[in-house]
């Protein structure tokens, strides 16, 4: 897949608006970055994507092919993958099984744990047993086991300090290197523009910023600015 597009999407929680009218683009090879404030709807927006919510209306496609009507397995044939909030890993399952469970080759799962040389002696120790960075990396490393061609990412942050999403972020930047595409939702806004290509800045729903990660980098106001909703000069 060279291209994941939103097209004018809106997306809905309880019969509530949450998402309005957001268009983008996540191109193969690169990092998208998705900010924004809590309450935004950046979570919607990527189970949306991922097929785990319905989209109200507008259109997602995939190399110009429409997906909006495909549940979230026949999304995940076609390649995308979210690696949802919370660390999700079978805690019961040694690291190697949690890879086993999803892998569709030995090749993506080795590969996977080149990222993580950390992971290579804990192949057979329980996931519940790793440390919170330990275990995001599992959740990373089970979701390239599925060689996806889309990666979407929640938040891996969460509740990890600011030096292991340090060691993270690298391994995220490497994958869209190497051919995938990134959409990245992330707390650390500061960390996550360092690697990411593209950034959009969600608030309230709807998109009030929209382009090259590069300036928001240079020009903390204009990030501010779009936190607040107030769409920026």
């Amino acid at each position: 897949m060279k291209e994941l597009r939103l097209e004018g999407v809106a997306v809905a929680r309880g019969g509530a608006p949450i998402v309005r009218d957001v268009s983008l683009a996540v191109p193969a090879g690169e990092v998208t970055v998705l900010l924004g404030p809590n309450g935004a709807g950046k979570t919607t927006l990527l189970e949306a994507v991922a097929g785990v919510l319905p989209i109200a209306s507008g259109r997602l496609s995939a190399d110009g092919d429409d997906i909006s009507g495909l549940d979230r397995v026949a999304r995940a044939k076609r390649g995308i993958a979210l690696v949802e909030q919370g660390r999700t890993v079978f805690t019961s399952l040694t690291v190697a099984e949690n890879l086993r469970v999803v892998r569709r080759s030995a090749a993506a799962a080795d590969r996977a744990v080149g990222l993580f040389p950390e992971l290579e002696k804990r192949l057979d120790v329980p996931a519940g047993l790793l440390s919170g960075g330990e275990q995001q990396m599992v959740v990373l490393a089970r979701a390239l086991a599925m060689a996806p061609s889309v990666l979407l990412i929640d938040e891996m942050s969460l509740g990890l300090a600011p030096v292991i999403v340090r060691r993270l972020l690298p391994a995220v930047r490497s994958l869209a290197d190497d051919g995938v595409a990134v959409l990245l939702v992330e707390q650390f806004a500061t960390l996550a523009l360092e690697i990411a290509d593209t950034a959009h800045v969600l608030a309230g729903g709807r998109l009030t910023h929209s382009g090259p990660a590069a300036p928001l980098r240079k020009a903390p106001d204009k990030l501010h600015a779009a936190y607040l909703g107030e769409p920026a000069p």
